[in-house]
């Protein structure tokens, strides 16, 4: 075996031996798939997702706001060896709230939003609308709130405008009564349901 061959190999058992871990949430389970690992902390963080989303309306991943908070829960979970993912329900109290989730072992901090919504938008890009309905029945969902913030062509994000939806369902999220139009790149949408819970959706400029 050569020198090269031989440090390839070390390489590799060396890469082999470090601990790793990955985190997904669907359907109200938290999977863990991991290696080399024995125990990792996964803690619970629940979000205005409002705020956060007024703060940064085009950065979807918050994580690095609550490394300096304390979470609202924390439990640790002890792991097999032999298996290489783990699925854990959600704590029943936060099934229905918006939540980032991480977990940490050995030094390393993995994390996964969870947004739980009932909502199904379509997106009429074209002409700047958009419809929100049940995602179960299909009917429309009038008094949704819908808050927009726009990216301008020079970079500066703003506050666009915000409404509810109408008896259809629908909202204009692009007319304006000035020509604020004209200088935007780029929409960020936040669509929010007292009933159905919420999301963020970005959309291009209409056709002009």
């Amino acid at each position: 075996m050569s020198d090269q061959q031989d440090r390839d190999q070390q390489q590799r058992m060396l890469a082999d031996s470090q601990p790793d871990v990955e985190l997904t949430v669907e359907n109200r389970l938290v999977t863990l798939r991991h290696r080399n690992l024995k125990m990792v902390k996964i803690s619970y963080y629940l979000m205005d997702i409002e705020l956060l989303f007024s703060r940064k309306p085009f950065v979807q991943e918050v994580s690095g706001q609550f490394s300096i908070i304390t979470p609202n829960h924390s439990e640790e979970i002890q792991l097999e060896a032999r298996e290489e993912s783990f699925e854990l329900a959600l704590p029943e109290q936060f099934r229905d709230k918006n939540m980032m989730i991480e977990g940490a072992a050995a030094g390393l901090n993995r994390t996964a939003a969870y947004y739980p919504h009932s909502l199904a938008v379509s997106m009429i890009e074209k002409y700047g609308q958009l419809q929100v309905r049940h995602q179960q029945t299909g009917k429309p969902l009038s008094q949704a709130y819908v808050k927009v913030y726009a990216r301008e062509k020079n970079g500066q994000v703003t506050f666009y405008k915000d409404g509810y939806t109408d008896l259809r369902g629908k909202f204009d999220y692009a007319s304006l009564s000035t020509s604020q139009l004209d200088n935007v790149e780029k929409f960020s949408i936040l669509i929010s349901s007292e009933t159905a819970g919420s999301l963020i959706k970005e959309a291009d400029i209409p056709d002009r």
